[in-house]
């Protein structure tokens, strides 16, 4: 989910900013369509579904909160919340009420409905009772981020409302408050801080197999800035795998990592005054086979007025492109693979080819396809492994790269070229590492 501009938010009083994570926690992270028994190309055209969505509204964020003309135009409704991919459980309160958060790195705010809602949304979960928490406290209006922040509202002196309002038109209204926020890492331990958060009593939107939203991204409202945290990892499983993902977060220190199967690789993490929630990355070109396309540099910087640029997205599933770049990766597989394009494609299928036929059904052999390699500034390639970009639809006899036109200049690196790596955001060094992993 992405962030438009309307919010308002109360300060996380010196003792909670100072509290920050002690040691190392690792969760579990389940995806929004997991347990759902579908099969591969259904999970993935649900995938691809939210992708477009999110693209607009990224779009949308990156145009300073306007709808650009090529978001317009290019059919995509802009769906409600909810697009996002990977839901992470934690407890809220004393004593503990369960919430299932969808993770999100493209937004800051950490938020659940609460039950005085009255616009409520579909969740899971029991909604949050503050009334039944012995620790809940609202947040008062002389806080530092309550005052800083630009259209925010105050109904008491001792009470800070909040607006936020995210790219793709949804919305949450409520009470900014700190509360005790306990996480229960994979072996069992668990951690409990306190955290400020969002108790949404006006919502609008959808939250997809979540009870909350918690945001991952730089600004001072996110998880990762509340907690001080200099380190955060994932590893994500492919969508068909029973397996569930792994979140880390906190010091992180070298040797935490034991699903690692290849050595890291690492390049620089850009801000954007613009557009600071983000995590760009220093993407500097793209191999189809053997050849590295002839595309300029410019095409995939990030321009001082927030435009262009390529952020990584926890978020996103389809690897998103500005049309010229994308226009030139198809030209290089269509090139290589000389296979014509499908006819039978939809917007929503992405650019699919029509694969080969045997004796009158679909070859069951893979298709070979060209390597695809991204490079990124200080020499870190990744070498895409074949699932990660290419979708074998032989269901419908089709062979499908899984990217999509970014609807302006910008670009995403999507979670399917991410999975079965292990990714590390770095925020001391500013850095963003990557190795193969058994996830």
């Amino acid at each position: 989910m992405v962030v438009v501009a309307a919010m308002v938010a109360s300060a996380v009083c010196a003792s909670l900013a100072a509290a920050g994570f002690a040691g190392d926690i690792r969760v579990d992270l389940t995806h929004v369509d997991a347990g759902k028994e579908l099969p591969k190309h259904e999970l993935i055209r649900r995938a691809m579904q939210r992708s477009k969505a999110r693209a607009a509204a990224l779009s949308v964020v990156r145009n300073g909160g306007m709808y650009s003309k090529s978001t317009r135009q290019s059919g995509v409704v802009v769906r409600p919340s909810g697009d996002l991919e990977y839901v992470m459980d934690l407890a809220i309160g004393t004593p503990p009420q369960p919430v299932s958060a969808l993770l999100d790195t493209g937004s800051d705010l950490v938020w659940t409905q609460c039950d005085t809602c009255t616009a409520c949304l579909w969740q899971p979960d029991p909604l949050f009772s503050p009334g039944l928490s012995s620790s809940y406290e609202p947040m008062r209006c002389s806080g530092q981020l309550c005052t800083d922040i630009l259209h925010h509202n105050c109904l008491r002196p001792d009470t800070c409302t909040y607006r936020y309002s995210y790219g793709d038109g949804t919305t949450t209204l409520g009470y900014y408050a700190t509360e005790q926020f306990t996480f229960t890492s994979s072996s069992g331990e668990k951690q409990t801080v306190p955290l400020g958060f969002c108790c949404g009593t006006m919502n609008v939107g959808s939250l997809n197999n979540g009870s909350g939203i918690v945001g991952f991204g730089r600004d001072p409202l996110s998880l990762v800035s509340q907690l001080s945290i200099r380190r955060f990892s994932y590893c994500l499983t492919p969508y068909t795998s029973n397996k569930k993902s792994t979140l880390l977060f906190g010091s992180l220190a070298d040797g935490v990592y034991d699903d690692t199967t290849g050595p890291f690789q690492t390049t620089a993490l850009l801000q954007s005054r613009q557009n600071p929630t983000f995590y760009y990355v220093a993407f500097t070109g793209v191999t189809v086979g053997t050849r590295r396309l002839r595309i300029p540099a410019s095409a995939f910087a990030l321009g001082h007025d927030g435009s262009g640029g390529v952020i990584i997205d926890s978020g996103t599933a389809l690897t998103l492109f500005p049309a010229a770049v994308l226009d030139e990766v198809v030209r290089a597989f269509r090139s290589q693979l000389r296979l014509p394009l499908a006819n039978d494609s939809s917007p929503e299928d992405g650019v699919c080819f029509a694969a080969p036929v045997t004796s009158g059904r679909l070859a069951q052999l893979r298709v070979a396809v060209p390597r695809m390699v991204f490079h990124f500034h200080g020499g870190a390639d990744l070498d895409l492994p074949r699932r990660n970009y290419v979708l074998d639809d032989h269901r419908n006899g089709r062979l499908c790269l899984l990217f999509a036109d970014s609807g302006d200049s910008g670009a995403t690196i999507g979670n399917f070229v991410q999975q079965d790596m292990r990714v590390l955001y770095d925020l001391e060094r500013e850095t963003l590492s990557f190795a193969p992993a058994q996830c």
